[in-house]
């Protein structure tokens, strides 16, 4: 028998993918909360299996998976009953081009995510907490970036770069979703539990008018769709804390307007 954990955070997109697809494939796992506000992820003990100090991570009969698109696919290889990649080694190597892509578009909606939204949160800390907060980041980059980002907000540089590939990334999911409902297959699959989480985001940001019925009508569909499944209750809905939601969404809703300005000045 295997026996799956799951270190994780609720909100984190990449749990949320790792998450979907556990889901999808009826698995049980034992679920380890990882608080990343507190700092959680920094553990001596969590590095040992992450060095990364991320989540998500899997933990396999002893063995410890990181990277959620590569768990995903160790997932799908592992226990292929109910199927998450197409058939056809064409459309499979679509899907992967497409999720590389899409981890490539991930600092991107950190960037937002920090830029309108938590970093007001972490704003409340003490000067001593966040110093310690951003020390304990290990990429000497991402940690300037950090710096830069809580004292300019939008008007950091990354942020400003995130908004605008943001608007690359939903153009070009846009466009692969008016080749087939799902992406690249006949139902829910890797690339769409890959994706989906920044839809999510955006959502919680007040971004949801950059997918509406009128501005992107496949997003939306598509979007509904993933909604309505039971896997999402389960894998989004159920681990995310609506005060959290509430909070997001008023941050973003206050500079909504900003956000769109800076995606129009392209």
């Amino acid at each position: 028998m295997t026996n799956l954990t799951l270190y994780h955070n609720g909100p984190s997109t990449c749990s949320q993918k790792v998450r979907l697809i556990l889901e999808l494939k009826k698995l049980d796992y034992e679920s380890k909360s990882i608080d990343l506000m507190s700092g959680e992820q920094h553990d001596p003990e969590y590095v040992k299996l992450n060095p990364n100090h991320v989540v998500p991570t899997v933990v396999v009969n002893d063995m410890a998976l990181i990277e959620s698109s590569l768990i995903n696919e160790y997932l799908e290889d592992t226990f292929p009953e109910i199927k998450a990649r197409p058939r056809d080694p064409s459309s499979i190597h679509k899907m992967r081009l497409w999720i590389k892509y899409i981890d490539s578009y991930h600092p991107q909606c950190g960037s937002i995510t920090y830029g309108i939204g938590v970093r007001n949160i972490i704003l409340q800390k003490t000067k001593e907490e966040i110093d310690q907060d951003v020390a304990n980041i290990p990429d000497v980059v991402k940690r300037k970036n950090r710096i830069d980002l809580l004292e300019k907000g939008l008007q950091a540089p990354i942020v400003i770069e995130g908004i605008k590939q943001s608007k690359i990334f939903l153009d070009k999911l846009e466009n692969e979703l008016g080749e087939s409902e799902w992406l690249y297959g006949d139902s829910f699959g890797l690339a769409d539990a890959a994706t989906i989480p920044y839809i999510i985001r955006m959502d919680q940001l007040a971004l949801s008018s950059l997918f509406n019925e009128s501005t992107r009508s496949n997003i939306y569909s598509w979007y509904n769709k993933i909604q309505k499944m039971d896997i999402f209750q389960k894998a989004v809905t159920e681990y995310i804390p609506q005060p959290l939601v509430a909070v997001l969404n008023k941050f973003g809703e206050d500079q909504k307007d900003q956000v769109i300005t800076i995606m129009e000045n392209d």
